[in-house]
This record gives C-alpha cells, structure tokens and sequence, in this order.
C-alpha cells in the first residue's frame, strides 16, 4: 500500500514496523520474553502518522483479518482474556483445605446470601453465586446425584472424617451450599417460565453449569435435617450462640426452598407460608455479628471454568445488611401477593396489581414472575377460575349490559338458528378476543416501569382494532336482544356494552402512559405543561365515556324482547348488582375527576413559569417544538378514538395567550382546591367502595401522594402569584421536586435566591 510522503512515513518508521507488513508481505516477528521486553507509550507517534493521512484513507495489512484483529483484542488483555495469568500467579485456587472455624462458616454462608441476593438484583451467577470457591468444588465435577455433589477436599490434619471440623465443611456447609443452589435453581426455572426481560430484569444465564437440576427437594431437606441434627448432638461442641446462628441460617434455607419449590396448584391450596421465613430472617439478622468473613474463598478465577461469550466481569456482592433488606422484602412480598387469591372482583385485582407493582424500590423480578404464574398459571386465573369468569367480571361491574348477554340458558343451545345460539356464539368470540389481550394487560403491569411503559404503547393498538371488532358484535347484539334505543345528550343511541368496556380500558392505558412519561424522566420541565394538557384530554374523554357507561347502565331485559317470557331469576340482574355497578361508575368519576383537576393545576402552573422563563427550554439545535410534539404523540398517532390534536391547536391550548398571567394562577389556585376536595372525599370512601379491599394500606397511601402534590402546587401558585404581585421575581428560583411528592405530579419548589428553598410538603401536611 502507498503511504504519504513527509511525517507519516518518518513517523511509521519510528514505530518499527516491517516494510514487508506494509507492501503485503510476510512481516518478520520477533518474540521476547516479557521480561527483556522495552516497553513505551507510542501514542503520539501514532498521532503524528495519522496527522499524514487524508481522509477515509486506510492502513491495512491484508493478511491480518477480522477474526484476528477480535483475538488480538482478547488474548493477553486482562480486561477480555479470563485465562491471563499475571506474572507470579497460580492457576490453583487459594488454599481452602485449611480448618474453619464455625465463625468462618456464619460468614461465608451470609456471604453466600449476599451473592445470591446479588444475582436476584440483577447481577450474573458468573459474578455472584459461582465466584464461591465452595461452590465451584461442589459443581465442578458435574454430579447426577446427591452422593457426587459433595466437597473433594483432602483430608489432612484436622479435616479427617468424623472430626467437628470435617463435619463442619462436608455435612453443615455442604448442606447449605446444596440448598442455595437448588434454590437457585427454582428461582431460574420460576422466572424462565414467565414473561420477563433477559439482562434487563434478570440474567437466567447458567453458563452450562448445573444447578443440581435432577435432585429433589425433599432429599435437599433431609441434608438440610442431618446437619441441623448434628448441630444439636454432643458431637457439636460450641457454644449456643454459635449453634443458634447455624441452625437459623440452615433452617432458612430449608423453608426457603420449600416455598421456592411449589407448584401452581400447591399456591392455591396450601395459600404458601412465608411468615417462617420472615422469622427466621429476624434470628439471622440478630446473630450477623457472629460471623467471621472470609474473602479469600470468592475468586474472580472461578469465571475462566466458565462457558461463556462475554470477558470477565469483576464480582459484585453486596453488603449484608442490603442484601438483608432484599432477602426480607422478597419474602413480605411474596407473602403480600397470596391476597390475591381472595377474590374480591375484576376491579379490587386490577388494583392491587396497580398498586404492587408501582411500590419503591419494585418488587424483584422474582416475586413478580410468581405474580404472573399465581394470577393465570395453568391456564386457570387464580387456580380456581377460568379466564371468562374473570373478563366477564370486570364487564359487568364497569357496564353491566344486558342480562340476556349472560343468561347461562344460553349455554344450554345446540340449534344455530336459535336467538341463545347465536347470543352465546357472539359472547364466546368476545371472551376468547378479548380474553387474550386482558391477560396480556395484567401480565404487562408486572414488568418493571420502563418496559411496562413500553408494552403499553403497543397495547394499545391491539385495543383500538379490538373496540372497532366489538362494535360490530354490539350491533348484532343489538338486534338479538331487540334492545331498545335511550335518548342521550338530546341523540338517540344504544348502549354498545362491550365496545365501550374496551374502550374504558383503552383510555386508561393511554393515561399510564403519559403518567409513566413523568415517573420515569422522560419530559423535561418546559414539556410537562403539554403532556399535563394531554393527560386531563384524555381524563376528560374518561369522564365523558363514563357518565354515557352511567346512563345505559342496564337493568335489566327489555320487556319486548323473546327471551322475556323464559329468562331464569339467575339471568336477572339483582337491584344489589345494578347499585354495585352504579357504585363502580360513580367511583371511576370521582377519581377521574379528581386527577383531571390535578392536571389541569399543572397546566396553568408550569405555564405561567415558562412565561416568566423560570422554566427555561434548554438548547436543542437539531429539534423543534412540532418535531417534539409528534415524538411524544408517536403512541397514538395510529388510534383512531381520541384523535391527536394538530401541533398548532395544542399549542394554542397549553399556552393560552388571551389569558393573563396572574388570570392562569388563579384558575390553578382553583383547580387545586377541587382536586383536593375529591381526593378527600376518596380517602373517606371504604376500601370496599375503593375497590381497594386487597391492597388497602397501598390505596391510601397513593392517595396521601396525591394530596401532597396538590398541596405543594397550591404553596407554589400563592408563593409565585406573590412575587408577581410584589415585582420580585428577579429574586425567584425554581426547582423541581420529584422525589417528595407523588411520581406522577412533581411539583415546583418556588424560592427566593436570599432564603434557602422552602422544604417538601412533610407527609403529616397531607394527610
């Protein structure tokens, strides 16, 4: 290849490279040992060839590859290759075979669970789990039954067979060893087996390690059961606090496996207990300054065993009293979920999914798998009930159509031409539509909140295409059912029961996910104005729908209709169910209601701060506000029902531009005084009446966030209308708060540049 004259060339000589390497020869390599080598930074050198070249021009030798290029990057880099050995290192681990002492033994166990907590937060077994010494000993050898997963460790001084320190290595950490294994194990398999997110979530990767997957729990139990029996022979001579220690943390893991290990059907009957746990974790928790840590048994060196794709990563292993934290709320959690099996109707589940999955920090991604399984396992929601059941619930609490459309005779009919035939038909094509995507809604809720967001946006789609189907089979209901027509907002029109059912649901999701927007980060300060003006948008579509769901609420059969004469007492709807349904509406109006007014409040406030520029729009030369504005729309371009609102329009109605300044704050001030009146009024409502009987204790306090943030805001519209009205706004900073106030509303936090910041809105405030 020809190179430039002048200082490439000078400067490529200097770096001593064969001219042969550059004509596309052979070039001459000459190999020493690290030790005679003379080594020197040739950065500049390398700076000043690539000055001689031109632009997009090259410097390749054609018979050194890509594959090679990739394997001189790997080989001898400490950073890629996992078998570099540094001068002076073994390949033999360190030594283990040494006595331990039972202290050593606490230690190493609670470092275990530090590990395993570790790889439940996020990190691989590569970094966690399998960098235990004692672990890879154990699974080294690739055993098939429980006699071969054992230590082969050899005997020498006080490690021969029957000796308290023999028993303390092959019988008592042998058995906890084996145990964490096999529960991760369980803990792969549970989440393998639902819908999560590899790397994002969880790494499932085993690097074709086994995880003890032929053994069975009740053999790891019975280990388990031997050493605890040994600790409390005379055999054990240490002192009780030691032999409590031990015991508890065996203990653990024996219980913890156990509810790690059961079946769907098992959840449902034996309603799994997790109270053993949480107890033993408390003697855990006591007795952690027993242990003795012991560092030298984890080893970064265990990942050159390992099959894997990936360079080596340094060990991640969190401190105890973390991983302590995390063992403890997996357990509560996992507790917590089995409410769901009281079944209390469509709306009390909805909530309580709503409500779990929106807690800080989330639930792990196991307990949110073992949601999934609890909640439609087995094809069966909740162990007991079909998906039909469940979906038509939720229908009949939000708009309660026609009893005809539920009447069971309708079951009963084998004869195409028969009206009940041809109702259950249309009926059945609605569960199994359906059906499909309301599982897929309850299953999106338990991802974590940005894949939740994410999901949502293609959610919707399928509901939208979904509500048109519907309509049609609500026409051909219609006409069956010989429904009559009701005079609504001075027009003539019919219930559409099952449309409208979607279309609620539609809505709300595309609220989730503005909602989320602001959760997650994803506006900046000078965007939550607009995207508070979509959310009461869509709110106020809400609101509308639901007082049209209110009025053709039904009651009952029509008079007239052929299915009158027969119907059953069963196929009519009790005065209790109807007032149910009303209560559901009325409900759903209140709470809409109240978030549209929050809302709205925002609106008018982070306008009036773009107004005053204390919410500054930072420089952004490759975007402008209509290319943003069709960003952030993307989601519900393609829905046809609520259609998007042009850029022009939208702006006009954030901005407001024929209203004063001071006019906005008031109109805000006002907003916020209504919304805290609903959320009042909602705090009062029983759980029952809330729909929140499974999750109350989350109910309310969602609801406390709410108030809060309608507190702060109206603290910053009176603080920001008085410096207005004083002529100190040169005086004025703002900041925005969103961590003291509810993740859906943060709020501005309006200060004076001589006074420190005005503290959050304290929790006793807003209740």
């Amino acid at each position: 290849m020809a190179t430039n004259s002048g200082g490439f060339s000078d400067a490529f000589a200097r770096l001593h490279v064969s001219e042969r390497a550059l004509d596309g020869q052979q070039p001459t390599v000459t190999i020493t040992s690290p030790t005679a080598a003379n080594f020197r930074d040739v950065t500049q050198l390398f700076r000043q060839a690539c000055q001689g070249l031109d632009v997009g021009q090259l410097v390749k030798d054609p018979n050194f590859t890509l594959f090679e290029a990739v394997g001189a990057l790997e080989i001898m880099d400490p950073k890629m290759d996992s078998g570099l050995l540094k001068p002076g290192e073994e390949d033999a681990p360190p030594d283990i075979y040494q006595p331990v002492l039972p202290e050593e033994i606490i230690g190493i166990m609670d470092q275990l669970l530090s590990s395993e907590m570790s790889w439940h937060d996020g990190a691989a077994l590569s970094q966690t789990v399998f960098t235990c010494l004692y672990i890879d000993n154990l699974l080294s050898p690739n055993p098939t039954t429980l006699e071969e997963a054992r230590f082969s460790l050899p005997p020498s001084g006080a490690h021969q067979p029957g000796s308290p320190a023999y028993q303390l290595i092959h019988l008592v950490l042998r058995a906890y060893c084996v145990g964490l294994v096999k529960c991760c194990d369980h803990v792969n398999r549970q989440i393998l087996a639902e819908h999560t997110y590899e790397e994002e979530d969880f790494v499932t990767q085993t690097y074709n390690v086994s995880l003890l997957e032929f053994l069975s729990v009740p053999e790891v139990n019975r280990l388990l059961v031997s050493a605890i029996e040994y600790i409390d022979s005379p055999a054990a001579t240490w002192p009780n606090n030691i032999k409590m220690a031990l015991k508890a943390r065996l203990a653990f893991r024996k219980l913890f496996l156990t509810e790690l290990s059961r079946e769907v059907k098992e959840m449902v009957e034996k309603r799994l207990n997790w109270d053993g746990c949480i107890t033993l974790l408390s003697t855990i928790g006591i007795t952690r300054n027993l242990g003795k840590a012991v560092p030298s048994v984890f080893s970064i060196a265990v990942q050159r065993k390992l099959a894997s794709t990936v360079p080596p990563r340094p060990i991640v292993q969190i401190p105890f009293e973390e991983a302590f934290t995390i063992v403890s709320r997996l357990c509560k959690d996992a507790k917590e979920i089995l409410r769901i099996l009281k079944y209390a109707g469509a709306t009390n589940l909805i909530t309580f999914f709503l409500r779990f999955t929106a807690r800080k920090p989330q639930p792990s991604t196991y307990v949110r798998s073992l949601l999934q399984t609890l909640f439609y396992g087995d094809h069966k929601v909740l162990g007991t009930m079909s998906i039909k059941q469940l979906l038509l619930d939720d229908v009949k609490e939000l708009v309660l159509p026609a009893d005809d459309l539920f009447d069971p005779r309708n079951d009963l009919s084998e004869m195409p031409s028969d009206t009940r035939f041809q109702i259950r038909q249309r009926m059945d094509w609605f569960v199994e539509r359906a059906g499909t995507a309301y599982i897929t809604m309850y299953r999106t809720i338990c991802q974590n909140r940005s894949r939740l967001r994410r999901n949502l946006c293609h959610l919707i789609v399928d509901w939208d295409s979904m509500q048109i189907e519907c309509e049609e089979i609500d026409g051909e209901l219609q006409q069956l059912i010989k429904e009559e027509p009701v005079l609504h907002n001075d027009n003539i029109s019919y219930a559409f029961s099952l449309s409208s059912w979607v279309y609620y649901y539609k809505l709300k999701q595309m609220e989730w996910i503005i909602f989320l927007g602001f959760e997650l980060d994803v506006y900046l300060p000078h965007e939550f104005a607009g995207m508070y003006w979509y959310l009461q948008y869509f709110l106020r579509t809400r609101l509308q729908h639901l007082e049209r769901i209110r009025h053709f609420i039904h009651p009952g059969v029509a008079p007239d209709s052929p299915l009158a004469a027969t119907r059953t007492p069963e196929a009519v709807a009790s005065a209790q169910t109807i007032a149910n349904a009303q209560a559901t509406v009325n409900f759903t109006l209140l709470e809409a209601a109240a978030l549209q007014e929050l809302c709205s409040a925002m609106i008018y406030l982070y306008t009036a701060l773009a107004r005053l520029d204390l919410v500054k729009t930072p420089p952004q030369p490759y975007s402008t506000d209509s290319l943003r504005y069709e960003l952030r729309m993307k989601p519900f371009l393609t829905i046809g029902c609520p259609d998007v609102i042009p850029f022009n329009d939208f702006k006009d109605l954030v901005e407001n531009p024929e209203i004063q300044t001071l006019e906005l704050l008031d109109l805000a001030s006002e907003n916020t005084k209504e919304g805290r009146k609903n959320f009042d009024l909602l705090s009062k409502m029983t759980a029952a009446s809330s729909h929140a009987v499974l999750c109350e204790e989350g109910y309310r306090l969602n609801l406390r966030e709410y108030l809060r943030s309608c507190i702060g805001a109206g603290v910053a519209i009176v603080m920001l209308s008085k410096a207005i009205k004083t002529d100190t706004l040169a005086d004025v900073e703002v900041e925005i708060d969103q961590s003291s106030y509810h993740p859906w509303f943060p709020v501005p936090r309006i200060s004076s540049k001589k006074r420190p910041p005005l503290p959050a809105v304290p929790p006793t405030l807003a209740r």
